[in-house]
């Protein structure tokens, strides 16, 4: 999963101006919905509500990558000014295992801090103090003693020692490739490989955790607060109606903020055992070990094809990283079989544990570095067979979904080669390497290509006309910068018939209907979807009871001859 941009559909789009759509609904230029709050500072971000009587919690993490807690003292900190608790492994707040999003659950990582003194990464979170004051909590954190039993740790997935997981749910079996690639006249094998890659948003990951009454409320920036409900409703063992998640605002997440990590966790049982609020923020050195970023990867790929360009077989090997306790897999295969037409493909991939935080989601998980080797691939099989890159992707072309053999719904890929190719000038394009030069500086062009799935999960919208006659609507999801606020308002307004302007959204709270993870390109299309229909249901609704209310002056109108217009209804005609 990552946040990546997403966007509304493509059919609703429109083109008219703000000059000939005065409501401004979809396809219009307008203001963002949360635009002005943001510029001038109104817009609450997770840290920063503010709770009466807070306390402050701050993460202490391991220095070593392997071994034990072989002692750990809190004395000094336990004395220190404003210091309220310091909970470790040696006085455990009860944390349960949550259950992973491959096992059904919301989980990205199972891992649970301070139940035992075994070390499993650099940078594990092993502890946390709690001040009246962040600064306090801070210095106080310093002065707590560790030290370690520590054991050879494997770092790198080559390491040795490190043992192969094979990902056989995700191989792909197509034709033979084995004997296409055999009768290929030219033949390509390279090795590409992805380093770690880590999600740094501007908004850290905090959040402020508050036990009241035996419910708990987080605020949490999520992209996907119904799975943080989740996880924390596990962690806690209460019940799932007994955790509210707030996140209006989202300072980016690019795939880090669809599940709540630790840090959360231990900020929800320390409030619990505390009675208090409690903010807890990584810092910025915190984060790269405190969740994971896009696992590291590698892939043989093979490519056989015949003089004239054709490629008649891909053979695919690839590994990622993944920790110790998790199997969480950076497929490499994800575009292989199907960005051409090719019938015999093999792809295997594996997952490494080795001593790291469980990698998690970023831009793109597994198309992106499944495209890079690929489209790298596709380059060097060009240069070999002394063919244009683009005509030897044109040669290739996919006239449908060779992997599941299946048509596309569409396709417009040509078109977008032959428009970048024009942009560019393609045609004075010289193949011989450092040929091409700008004055004094060596200059180059390349091109490539890549896809993404359509995905979809359930979403629910509900609308509300107010007293003041304003429409509300209200939905679960996030916005995570991608426009949420505006594109939900435009499409209520369109079916409405009153300005976009002029309709409040409210988001990101597990109390607003429910929809899915505002990741993987499909927030906008699934609640853009369930706005339209709850719209549509509201300006029926309204129809029907103008037409049969009998205070209405339009009463017996028939309600096929009434619409919304601005802040009434009125005939069609």
């Amino acid at each position: 999963m990552s946040d990546v941009n997403d966007h509304a559909p493509q059919d609703a789009v429109k083109t008219n101006s703000a000059a000939d759509n005065p409501i401004e609904g979809l396809g219009a230029a307008r203001t963002r919905g949360d635009g002005k709050v943001k510029v001038t500072g109104e817009a609450r971000y997770a840290v920063e509500h503010q709770p009466e009587n807070p306390l402050y919690g701050v993460v202490i993490q391991s220095t070593v990558a392997s071994g034990r807690i072989s002692r750990m003292s809190t004395d000094k900190a336990q004395q220190a000014s404003g210091v309220v608790a310091v909970y470790t492994h040696l006085n455990s707040l009860k944390i349960n295992k949550p259950t992973a999003i491959a096992d059904g659950g919301a989980a990205q990582s199972t891992y649970t801090p301070i139940q035992d003194d075994v070390i499993i990464h650099n940078g594990q979170n092993i502890g946390l103090v709690v001040a009246e004051t962040f600064e306090q909590a801070t210095y106080a954190a310093s002065l707590v003693e560790i030290e370690y039993e520590t054991s050879p740790a494997l770092i790198f997935a080559t390491d040795e020692g490190v043992e192969p997981k094979p990902v056989s749910k995700q191989d792909i079996n197509m034709g033979d490739a084995q004997a296409a690639m055999q009768q290929a006249e030219v033949r390509l094998s390279q090795r590409y490989t992805t380093p770690r890659e880590y999600n740094m948003p501007m908004e850290p990951h905090a959040c402020v955790a508050q036990w009241q009454d035996g419910r708990i409320t987080v605020w949490e920036p999520s992209q996907w607060v119904a799975g943080a409900q989740v996880e924390i409703a596990e962690w806690l063992g209460i019940e799932v109606e007994d955790v509210r998640i707030i996140s209006p605002y989202v300072g980016g997440g690019f795939g880090s903020k669809p599940v709540p990590y630790t840090h959360v966790a231990l900020a929800s049982v320390a409030s619990r055992a505390l009675n208090r609020p409690i903010k807890v923020s990584l810092t910025r050195p915190q984060t790269f070990t405190g969740l994971g970023g896009r696992a590291a990867t590698s892939q043989q790929l093979e490519l056989g094809a015949s003089r004239d360009g054709k490629i008649q077989a891909i053979i695919q090997r690839s590994f990622s990283e993944t920790s110790l306790i998790d199997e969480f897999a950076e497929n490499c295969s994800k575009v292989t079989a199907r960005m051409y037409a090719v019938e015999n493909v093999s792809t295997q991939h594996q997952i490494r544990p080795i001593n790291t935080v469980t990698p998690g989601w970023m831009r793109a998980p597994g198309e992106n570095p499944s495209a890079f080797g690929l489209e790298v691939a596709m380059d060097e099989m060009a240069y070999a067979l002394n063919i244009d890159p683009l005509e030897l992707r044109l040669r290739n072309w996919a006239d449908k979904d060779y992997q599941l053999d299946l048509p596309w719904s569409s396709r417009r890929l040509k078109e977008a080669y032959q428009k970048g190719a024009e942009a560019f000038g393609w045609d004075q394009r010289i193949m011989t390497p450092r040929s091409m030069r700008e004055g004094r500086e060596l200059i180059g062009w390349g091109m490539a290509s890549g896809t993404y799935p359509v995905n979809k999960l359930p979403a629910e919208a509900k609308i509300i006309l107010t007293p003041q006659g304003k429409f509300v609507v209200q939905c679960g999801g996030a916005d995570i910068g991608t426009g949420t606020y505006t594109i939900l308002a435009q499409t209520a307004a369109d079916i409405l018939g009153v300005a976009s302007g002029t309709i409040e959204v409210q988001l990101g709270d597990t109390e607003l209907p429910r929809t899915g993870v505002a990741g993987g390109s499909q927030l906008a299309g699934n609640v853009t979807a369930a706005v339209d229909d709850t719209a549509k249901r509201m300006r029926d609704q309204l129809l029907k009871l103008a037409s049969e209310l009998a205070q209405s002056p339009l009463k017996g109108t028939p309600a096929s001859q009434l619409t919304l217009k601005g802040d009434g209804v009125q005939h069609t005609q």
